[in-house]
């Protein structure tokens, strides 16, 4: 079949640009939906008819690469099986029915961006996306257009600004300081939270950075774009943003280390699994004090408390859960009782992989383990056999998925980005090592 022209290529930005969540602060009044949240925006939900439609018509014309990758990506089919089946159990049926369908639709279109896109054109969209989500998060923050779902205040730069903080040095140097107090409080961009620009402006980074290294002709115009993405991520305050990132990077040049030294990949391994070991252990022995370097609480901004109280209302349904989407409904049920206990209107588990538990409870939690599992052994597959930055993309993402779900919930999810990228980078790495092994068998 004939390449991705323009028009479909531009279709296919639209598509990762709103499966962001952009610009649904635009319709916000006083830090909650203008609309019922579980119902949607109807034009959205016509917007998004279309585009899956569009999905739909190219993933037929490309029938056969479709069927292969159908079989090859047995893990989607099975968690998608899990989330159809908890409609018969879920705490609210017609949620859990509507949400099961949009997850569906989300992972075709996961499957049309392996089939039609290799991974650098893959990561090309995606320096497009990051570059128009920079640019419209500037003018968003700064002429304050739209609103924020919490209200978060005050500075979000003690890490950095504080008399301690790793930036400290600068200020007897620099008169920065009252720059940066003027945007004391965090940056949200286009976007509804300041999480959620932290996790797409460290994203950026690392794909404007990949892109770098990808296309050294291009490599002094990422840089600058990669510098804003930065920028932004720093002043949306995000600390999960900031450590994906920084776990990101480490493994980046942990990769390139080992292609460059081959005969001490081994030696290599094992050192970053013993420095590893002890780094976790020295946060868990000194918890607050890493907390406070961190400029944050032993709760880590509330988190420990929804956690625990969700742990406790999730073992009434521990195998199976509540129903794909069905466990946060407000005020209602075993979410409001989370509520309770924490004080404010908490609307996820903020950890993807308790949310995934909640929902559909250990047997869909194992089944995305161990699709997971899977795709990274085929990812280090793939990066042992492709080219040194196209091959380590997928490793790359996979590291960064898993650690941004530790304090988010940005897995599961129908219409949303970071589902889409996983699925469409798993699939191709599947298709990838798929067509290899049957070289080798013939």
């Amino acid at each position: 079949m004939n390449p991705p022209g323009k028009l479909e290529k531009g279709l296919a930005i639209v598509l990762l640009l709103l499966s962001t969540g952009a610009f649904l602060n635009l319709f916000l009044k006083h830090g909650k939906f203008a609309f019922r949240q579980n119902a949607g925006l109807p034009f959205m939900q016509v917007i998004w008819s279309g585009l899956y439609l569009f999905v739909l018509f190219f993933l037929i014309k490309e029938a056969r690469g479709f069927w292969r990758l159908l079989l090859r990506g047995w893990p989607f089919l099975l968690l998608l099986a899990i989330c159809l089946l908890s409609i018969g159990w879920s705490d609210d049926k017609g949620l859990t029915a509507r949400r099961s369908v949009a997850l569906a639709a989300t992972t075709l279109t996961g499957f049309y961006f392996a089939v039609r896109y290799s991974f650098k054109e893959q990561l090309r969209l995606l320096v497009t996306l990051a570059k128009i989500c920079a640019v419209l998060s500037l003018v968003f923050g700064a002429f304050h257009l739209g609103t924020a779902v919490d209200s978060q205040t005050g500075r979000m730069y003690g890490l950095f600004l504080e008399p301690n903080g790793l930036l400290s040095f600068m200020f007897d140097v620099l008169p920065v300081q009252q720059l940066f107090e003027q945007w004391s409080a965090p940056w949200y961009g286009i976007f509804t939270q300041r999480n959620s620009l932290g996790m797409m402006m460290a994203l950026s980074t690392v794909v404007l950075l990949l892109w770098s290294r990808l296309e050294p002709e291009h490599k002094w115009s990422a840089y600058p774009w990669a510098g804003l993405s930065f920028l932004l991520l720093f002043l949306s305050g995000s600390l999960t943003g900031f450590l994906s990132l920084f776990a990101v990077l480490a493994v980046g040049w942990l990769l390139r280390y080992m292609r460059t030294n081959r005969h001490s990949t081994r030696r290599i391994l094992v050192a970053s699994v013993v420095a590893a070991a002890i780094g976790l252990y020295f946060i868990a022995s000194h918890f607050a004090a890493v907390a406070a370097f961190l400029d944050r609480d032993v709760t880590l901004t509330g988190r420990t408390t929804i956690w625990g109280a969700s742990l406790i209302l999730g073992m009434d349904h521990p195998w199976i859960g509540h129903g794909f989407n069905a466990f946060w409904l407000g005020d209602e049920g075993s979410s409001g009782e989370v509520r309770k206990l924490a004080g404010w209107d908490v609307p996820s588990a903020h950890n993807g992989y308790l949310e995934i538990w909640l929902d559909l409870g250990i047997c869909g939690l194992a089944a995305f383990f161990l699709g997971f599992a899977r795709h990274f052994w085929k990812a280090a597959e793939c990066f042992r056999r492709e080219g040194l930055w196209e091959g380590a993309w997928p490793l790359l993402f996979l590291i960064f998925l898993f650690f941004v779900n530790l304090a988010q919930s940005s897995l599961l999810s129908p219409n949303y980005v970071l589902w889409i990228l996983y699925v469409a980078i798993s699939c191709r790495v599947c298709l990838l090592t798929g067509r290899r092994s049957e070289g080798v068998r013939t």
